[in-house]
């Protein structure tokens, strides 16, 4: 890791502890490519895990921090995100710190509140370009699967990830650019077997 990153671990602890356990902070190092440093984790990522978007986009941003944002996590559970670059004396990029807020909690005592009032639910649906981005899109994907077969994602077995992959599948969710590597880590199989399984659909 580059040991100018290591002194926003303390930052990432000091924001995990305050807000503990409500919000996960993870530390990019942009040069390796990888997840260097993560607290509080809940969704699923862990140290060593790469990047999950193109390095090359992030570095072309011309602002310093994205968001903030709502997405899927992959529980299913609607979490609002945003992200700061980490740049060298030199003004290149080498790091990103990414802040995950679960606002589940939230919508909890909204809907406590809600009821105690007897407000109505009016809600417009969000512009998906602005509300999500396409790990939430294939999480939400993922999720109507798991809720249809009443599972758990770390409940499922071989056959019930390939059924996964056959259902994303029709979905059209291989579409989309990097999410082979995004399947492969959260699902735990190879990008062989995603493929062999995809080529037995043909």
């Amino acid at each position: 890791m580059n040991k100018k990153l290591n002194s926003y671990k303390t930052l990432c602890d000091a924001i995990g502890k305050l807000f503990y356990p409500h919000v996960e902070v993870v530390l990019h190092d942009l040069e390796l490519e990888k997840l260097v440093y993560i607290v509080n984790a809940f969704s699923k990522r862990k140290i060593g895990d790469t990047i999950l978007n193109d390095v090359k986009d992030i570095k072309a941003l011309t602002s310093d921090i994205v968001g903030p944002y709502e997405k899927i996590n992959i529980d299913g559970k609607r979490v609002k995100t945003v992200s700061t670059i980490i740049r060298d004396e030199n003004k290149k990029p080498i790091g990103m710190i990414c802040i995950n807020f679960d606002i589940e909690i939230f919508d909890k005592i909204f809907e406590s509140i809600k009821g105690f009032l007897n407000l109505q639910n009016e809600t417009n649906e969000p512009n998906l370009l602005f509300s999500q981005d396409w790990r939430s899109h294939t999480n939400s994907i993922i999720n109507r699967y798991l809720e249809q077969k009443n599972k758990k994602i770390e409940e499922l077995k071989t056959k019930d990830k390939k059924e996964l992959i056959y259902f994303l599948n029709e979905e059209g969710i291989f579409s989309i650019r990097n999410v082979v590597a995004y399947l492969c880590e959260i699902l735990n199989i190879s990008r062989a077997t995603i493929y062999k399984w995809l080529k037995e659909l043909n």
